[in-house]
């Protein structure tokens, strides 16, 4: 009989804790997913606003003052900030790469080399790796493209420097 009392009392009690602990547990993932869904639309914001100006140097429809104004945007301090976004969130890898294209902007002379297009090639390269790598960051990580068909549907003449820029490697 007491036996009978205890499964009676205790098989409500029972099935309520399971409920409840269910009930939080699915919450508490609802909220994690939840929050990496916001993570997810800020990063690719901050990605898409990093990624105009460079845009903008491979449109060629653009007038020179626009593509000028474009460009010039990389200086501004609401740049800057965008930037700042991306050291915080941003993968190791398109951190590095971002951080490569920079200094080959600031430093052109140094990686002019002995044939004309060289440094062409390695801000292609580099852009193509750093679309890349916010691919692997955002979307796939197991992707099976490689840096030319990153930006292929930007570039006329791909298919004659494809193997350069896949092949570039980075000091």
């Amino acid at each position: 009989m007491n036996e009978t009392i205890l499964i009676a009392v205790a098989t409500p009690v029972l099935i309520t804790l399971g409920g409840i602990a269910s009930w939080l547990l699915k919450a508490k993932r609802e909220e994690s997913l939840n929050q990496e869904a916001k993570s997810r639309e800020f990063k690719i914001e901050t990605y898409k606003k990093i990624l105009e100006p460079f845009i903008a140097a491979l449109t060629h429809t653009l007038s020179e003052k626009e593509l000028q104004n474009e460009t010039d945007k990389i200086k501004t301090l609401e740049y800057k900030k965008i930037v700042f976004d991306l050291t915080t969130f941003g993968s190791d890898e398109s951190l590095k790469i971002f951080n490569s294209i920079m200094q080959t902007f600031y430093n052109p002379e140094k990686y002019k080399g002995e044939t004309p297009d060289e440094y062409s090639i390695r801000l292609l390269a580099l852009l193509s790796e750093f679309v890349l790598q916010i691919r692997k960051d955002v979307y796939s990580k197991n992707t099976k493209l490689n840096r030319s068909e990153m930006l292929e549907f930007m570039i006329t003449d791909m298919e004659q420097n494809s193997e350069k820029i896949n092949n570039y490697k980075f000091l």
